[in-house]
């Protein structure tokens, strides 16, 4: 299933963003206890719809071609091997200072490049789809969360080489036999809906808890912050073949680094102007 989530990627495609607003109409609440829920049966498809509200940013020309970078050349490299890499990055500003370096050292591509915004899920789908293994892809997460990540791992004693390469957050609460993972609690058409979210963003995690000290601060008080690997928790979502579901798994949301959503947003790519004539059918 990993190798699925590392496959190689050379083109995307553009995407809309109109349901990433979702995560935004999330109200804050914690809780250990998970009721009970029917075991469904998650497939890959319907895993990697859960990062389409995750905004991943890229460089292309103008026309929305990727700009491919080259890669180091090893002398253990084989004929076949990737020899060029397309960067899918979660932080904007590394997208955007990538982007000026492309400028400065390439005039005649650079101005006409750009950072254009896409979706995790779409992402994934052009990875998966793939033919050219000459090509091979990386997701770059932000600088500040890979150093929030090696301090949790090294805090607890893990080692610095099992830094996941796109960390997410979790927080795990209470004491004893209540122990278990922290839930946020969001209203979906009027129904009352809890998930087990993992944040993109240590510091939107850590801003999570802080206000929900004020609602339950015994509960908070025990909470702790905790990374793991992306591809790790999508690997687990996945039910494997005679393999009976595990029912936490489908409560597993995702939530996008704050600032990231908001340059989404703010950044879209706007539907052409028709004027008054009559949508095509």
């Amino acid at each position: 299933m990993s190798q699925h989530f590392r496959s190689l990627a050379i083109s995307l495609t553009p995407t809309s963003i109109t349901r990433w607003a979702a995560p935004a109409a999330i109200a804050l609440a914690s809780s250990v206890l998970l009721p009970a829920t029917p075991a469904l049966a998650l497939t890959e498809t319907q895993v990697l719809e859960r990062l389409q509200g995750v905004p991943v940013f890229a460089i292309t020309d103008d026309k929305g071609a990727p700009l491919l970078g080259g890669l180091p050349n090893q002398p253990n490299r084989k004929p076949g091997d990737p020899t060029q890499v397309m960067l899918f990055f979660l932080n904007p500003e590394d997208a955007q200072s990538t982007l000026a370096q492309v400028r400065k050292n390439n005039p005649q591509i650079g101005n006409r490049a750009q950072v254009a915004v896409r979706s995790m899920n779409d992402a994934f789908k052009v990875i998966r789809e793939n033919k050219d293994k000459t090509v091979s892809f990386q997701f770059i997460a932000s600088r500040p969360n890979l150093e929030a990540a090696r301090t949790l791992l090294t805090s607890s004693g893990k080692p610095p080489t099992q830094l996941p390469s796109v960390p997410v957050f979790f927080a795990i609460g209470g004491q004893g036999n209540s122990q278990g993972l922290l839930t946020m609690t969001f209203d979906q058409n009027g129904k009352k809906e809890q998930v087990v979210p993992f944040f993109f963003d240590r510091t939107d995690l850590q801003n999570f808890i802080d206000r929900a000290k004020k609602d339950q601060p015994a509960l908070a008080q025990t909470t702790r912050i905790q990374v793991t690997n992306l591809f790790s928790v999508l690997d687990s979502m996945v039910t494997k073949p005679n393999e009976k579901p595990n029912p936490d798994v489908q409560r597993f949301q995702f939530v996008p680094a704050r600032g990231a959503f908001e340059y989404a947003v703010k950044n879209q790519p706007q539907p052409p102007n028709t004027g008054n004539r009559p949508a095509p059918r």
